[in-house]
């Protein structure tokens, strides 16, 4: 029973596929194959497209504009923002100067006039839209060299030079990581109202996820593998704890990085299916003072405050706030939902090169009467119809809370031009208070029975890092070195009352009638049951092979010590392990903007332990290893982006066999293709999409597995998104996308159960302008436009019902 899965120390195996709808309207019938077709074609086409490919700049239109006086590059800086371009200059030829306020509804090239006019410096327009800004011609009219200082969300050459953290690799740019990793930006969060990670990767085709935005979690799936509680969410790079990790609050992070795949060298220890990374809201130079109020469907209301800005002699101290309240209905019956989140970044800066911070987060989220998990299908039953996703599903009186605090501290010091020093300590929490209904469906009529349970649980890290990064020569070989040392120590507190009780039947197209009956937590005391600690040294060298070639090896060491307790605290489990984690890479970059990669990897992550009605109840599992091999292509131009990778993961199968024995035997496999592309049509039209094939199947000496699809994990999906700045209207823009998902597998059984695929579409508007000399932006957004009804595939044969049509509405003043 999932319960039980989710009280497990073990790593959970977050694994969700998705199911189709059975009520298909006409003018969706075909966009599967529309959907994918164009896909493929937008992503290959990039990847062929010659560098110079250039599209006519559309007539201008006017801006709202209100640049304060200030640094020019500040000003250029928002000026791009503004208007959605791309800029490229020296950043040598803006430091120190200022340019005049400009005010009023402008053109960018009248705009880029009065910034620019007595400085020197001239801006070019290049075709794809960009914005060039040079010197004056003098006697030479060679330009200096580019480099990328701004861009806008909207820009498809946006993503590719945003950096990303890789862990034991450093900090670097998405193009220069032989890795495929994925970075949603504030702009994105902001303009798709996003407020989970299943929303914010729903245009990545290589993630599936169930909607679990009011329930316990979203169960993120990347390229058919499951991200884990324990070890695949960070913040800033470090350890988070407990099971509501992706339903942190987006809105006090600046960007969220998913690295795709294994990272047994960049992180330690955890599952094979990647890496999440939020990375937090950090102090501005400028200061920041903006409110926003949004509305969702049913009745839920949200208001949210963010201010940033540099205090103190010399500016020396910099903070920045954000405080959310949302509180009201869902698109639950009877569904409600209280969050509240604080959040401060704080750093100090000693002296030029040395540098202090200290952040926090504290979030508090209640959720009444929703779905929280989803629905178990009972052996031999086909898959039944869809229901209604906005029915009662949970009993009276079900909730689930979780209440978290993180607070990290820091010291960076630039040791020199080219060596710099970090040192970083992270405390963080999670308590788990619920009680909810376990639905399981008994027969093809959709009768059900619900056993609910109850429990307190609570999990907490404890990390120490220091990272030493810098650069040198040895002859003609250049040397990007890492070295780091860290130690994680990760508990859970187990309750020790943890109830359950069966409290009657319904059926799942009708409203629960049912009620929680006299299950509570009150009084509940806890034990620790479980202990890790993980003690790392790890070291990496990234050799430049002359201009063109790199190589990159790293080495990690981990002594894994896992201990497991009774409730009367007496110790009966113990488990030592002191695995060495390779990888290495090789990166050719044949032109300016092109890398081509090659890629390497080795993982362990801890093995499970025997359930109490297992034959070898109580045995624990060695790890289990991982390998991947991965080679790829990034392309960044002015106006397009691509990225193509190709990927091979091999990972030791464990399960119970039909001697009810849980045993590691074979492996499951995983290879495919994964495309993703941007292109700017115009300066005013911004296409995306994006194609990943999966072949992901058991490989094992089972008859009972051998050669099966591994469950949930769909072999086609695709993606398709456009953005639209409506001419004549200025400000306004439109958004819209599409997300299909193929036919993935529910069970291992003979034969196995199979869920239909689907299609969603997304629709949304967005009309920036200015008010009483305030930026004002109002946004709408529509998901699942056509109010598709599907089952989405949730780990342990449990399916979950996908979100019905919502929309969400928001409206920004920023003072």
């Amino acid at each position: 029973m999932r319960h039980q899965s989710l009280r497990s120390t073990a790593t959970t195996h977050r694994a969700h596929g998705t199911t189709g709808a059975t009520r298909p309207l006409r003018a969706l019938s075909t966009t599967a194959h529309v959907l994918m077709a164009g896909s493929l074609l937008l992503a290959g086409a990039a990847l062929v497209m010659p560098a110079s490919a250039a599209t006519p700049v559309a007539a201008e239109q006017s801006l709202p504009l209100s640049i304060p006086a200030g640094p020019l590059d500040q000003s250029l800086n928002r000026l791009a923002a503004s208007a959605h371009r791309l800029l490229v200059v020296d950043p040598a030829l803006l430091r120190g100067r200022q340019a005049p306020a400009v005010e009023g509804n402008l053109p960018v090239s009248r705009a880029l006039e009065q910034l620019l006019s007595g400085s020197g410096l001239v801006a070019d327009q290049r075709e794809d839209g960009s914005i060039h800004v040079r010197k004056l011609p003098a006697q030479s009219s060679s330009l200096p060299a580019l480099t990328v200082v701004a861009t806008s969300a909207a820009d498809p050459g946006a993503g590719l030079q945003r950096p990303a953290s890789s862990g034991a690799l450093g900090s670097r740019s998405l193009l220069e990581t032989p890795f495929s990793i994925t970075v949603v930006d504030k702009d994105d969060i902001q303009e798709r109202q996003v407020t989970t990670v299943e929303q914010a990767f729903r245009y990545d085709p290589s993630v599936t996820s169930a909607s679990g935005e009011y329930g316990r979690g979203s169960s993120l799936l990347v390229r058919g593998l499951g991200i884990d509680d324990t070890n695949g969410f960070k913040m800033d790079g470090l350890a988070l704890p407990g099971w509501g990790n992706d339903l942190l609050p987006m809105e006090v992070f600046e960007r969220v990085e998913l690295l795709k795949g294994l990272s047994g060298f960049m992180y330690g220890f955890g599952s094979p299916g990647g890496i999440m990374n939020y990375v937090l809201k950090r102090p501005t130079d400028e200061n920041l003072f903006a409110v926003d109020v949004g509305y969702k469907t049913g009745s839920l209301f949200s208001k949210h405050i963010d201010i940033g800005g540099r205090a103190g002699d010399d500016q020396r101290l910099g903070y920045r706030i954000n405080l959310v309240q949302e509180q009201g209905g869902t698109y639950f019956k009877g569904g409600s939902l209280d969050r509240t989140v604080a959040s401060l970044a704080t750093d100090l800066r000693l002296t030029q090169d040395l540098k202090l911070s200290f952040d926090t987060v504290y979030a508090r989220r209640k959720s009444n009467g929703n779905a929280f998990w989803g629905m178990s299908l009972s052996s031999g039953l086909d898959l039944p119809t869809a229901i209604d996703p906005r029915t009662r599903q949970q009993p009276e009186g079900a909730y689930f809370s979780n209440e978290n605090i993180v607070v990290s501290t820091g010291l960076e010091w630039q040791l020199n031009p080219d060596w710099k020093s970090s040192f970083n300590y992270r405390y963080a929490r999670e308590d788990v208070d619920y009680v909810y209904g376990d639905i399981s469906i008994n027969d093809a009529l959709g009768n059900s029975s619900t056993q609910v349970y109850g429990g307190l649980y609570s999990f907490q890290y404890q990390q120490l890092q220091a990272m030493l990064e810098g650069k040198l020569k040895t002859g003609a070989i250049g040397h990007q070195l890492v070295f780091g040392a860290s130690r994680q120590q990760y508990e859970v507190l187990s309750d020790r009352a943890s109830t359950s009780t069966a409290v009657g039947s319904g059926n799942i197209y009708r409203d629960s009638l049912l009620s929680v009956g006299s299950i509570s937590n009150a009084g509940h005391s806890q034990y620790r049951g479980s202990e890790i600690v993980q003690n790392a040294l790890f070291a990496s060298d990234t050799l430049s092979l002359g201009e063109q070639w790199s190589l990159i090896g790293g080495l990690r060491y981990t002594r894994f010590d896992q201990r497991g307790y009774n409730r009367i605290g007496v110790q009966t489990t113990t488990y030592q392990r002191s695995p060495v984690t390779p990888t290495v890479a090789l990166m050719f970059k044949p032109l300016a903007g092109l890398t081509t990669y090659v890629s390497y990897v080795e993982a362990l992550e801890r093995g499970g332990t025997a359930g109490d009605t297992t034959a070898n109840a109580g045995e624990v599992m060695p790890p289990l290893k991982s390998k991947q091999i991965e080679a790829g292509v990034k392309v960044e131009q002015a106006n397009w982006s691509a990225t193509a990778a190709v990927f091979r993961m091999q990972r030791a199968a464990e399960y119970v066999n039909a001697a009810n024995t849980l045993v590691q035997d074979g492996e499951t496999r995983y290879q495919g293709l994964d495309l993703s592309g941007r292109y700017a049509l115009t300066p005013a039209l911004n296409l995306e999409g994006g194609l990943m094939w999966l072949d992901a199947k058991y490989q094992s000496d089972s008859a009972d597995l051998a050669g099966k699809q591994v469950v949930g994990a769909p072999r086609m999906q695709a993606t398709a998104g456009v953005r639209y700045r409506v001419a004549g209207v200025a400000g306004l823009s439109m958004n819209g996308g599409l997300r299909h998902v193929g036919r993935s597998k529910l069970d291992t059984g003979a034969p196995q159960r199979e869920l239909s695929a689907y299609t969603v579409m997304d629709v949304g508007a967005v009309y920036r302008t200015r008010l009483s000399g305030k930026d004002v932006t109002f946004n709408a957004q529509v998901q699942n436009l056509a109010d598709r009804r599907y089952w989405v595939y949730n780990g342990d044969s449990y399916i979950f019902a996908g979100a019905p049509r919502t929309l969400s509405l928001n409206a920004r003043v920023e003072f």
